[in-house]
């Protein structure tokens, strides 16, 4: 996403401050799904690449083109993360996410995890099994309220679940997953963050040691 707004702007194509395409538009453009356009929409925001206003679509940052080559190039090393590193700094947010979702939810935010638990275990044997999962441990780092951490998470983690269904990671019994995620939320109701942030911990455990045995030149595009 990041090279193709990169050959768009070096072509004449699109202009700084001008509109990029929409969302279903630029899906068909680069044979992606739309959700996959989302996510890069959101990091093009994040480094600073794009705005995106109401009612207005996504918008290229009025800067000069230079400025501008200086952030996507900055950008696309940052985005060529290494799958361990990247599970690394997954596992260290979401730990923290967990404790301060203990500390912070209010009813609203339980509810909110308890609806994305059930839709995760209802749908936990389809193709939306990930999309799901992602949608459970988002709603816990909602609950955090530290809108900085849900960012980052919503940023990175769609990167580890690519790989994840690359390369069939970590196929973990529903059972184990459900015991896991139905803990995480009974210590965030309990406000045992210390618990809730072990669960995690825990949770996450097959993955991050996966992480350490992976081939190391495994970068995520």
């Amino acid at each position: 996403m990041l090279k193709h707004i990169k050959e768009l702007l070096y072509s004449g194509r699109l202009e700084p401050g001008e509109r990029l395409p929409a969302e279903r538009r630029l899906a068909a453009q680069l044979n992606v799904s739309r959700a996959h356009v989302r996510t890069a929409f959101q990091k093009l925001e994040f480094f600073g690449i794009v705005k995106t206003y109401p009612q207005s679509g996504t918008v290229v940052a009025q800067e000069k083109m230079q400025v501008l080559e200086s952030l996507i190039t900055d950008a696309l090393k940052i985005d060529k993360y290494d799958f361990a590193s990247l599970v690394h700094v997954r596992e260290l947010l979401e730990i923290e996410a967990a404790r301060l979702c203990a500390r912070n939810r209010t009813d609203e935010d339980i509810a909110n995890i308890e609806t994305a638990l059930s839709e995760c275990e209802s749908m936990f044997h389809t193709d939306q099994r990930v999309s799901k999962d992602f949608a459970y441990h988002q709603a816990i780092a909602q609950g955090g309220h530290n809108p900085v951490i849900a960012s980052l998470l919503l940023i990175i983690t769609p990167d580890v679940l690519r790989y994840y269904q690359k390369y069939k990671v970590c196929s973990v019994p529903s059972e184990e997953v459900f015991f896991e995620h139905r803990e995480m939320l009974r210590f965030i109701r309990e406000h045992d963050e210390e618990a809730a942030a072990a669960m995690i911990r825990t949770h996450l455990k097959s993955l991050t040691d996966f992480s350490y045995t992976a081939p190391q030149n495994h970068f995520l595009e």
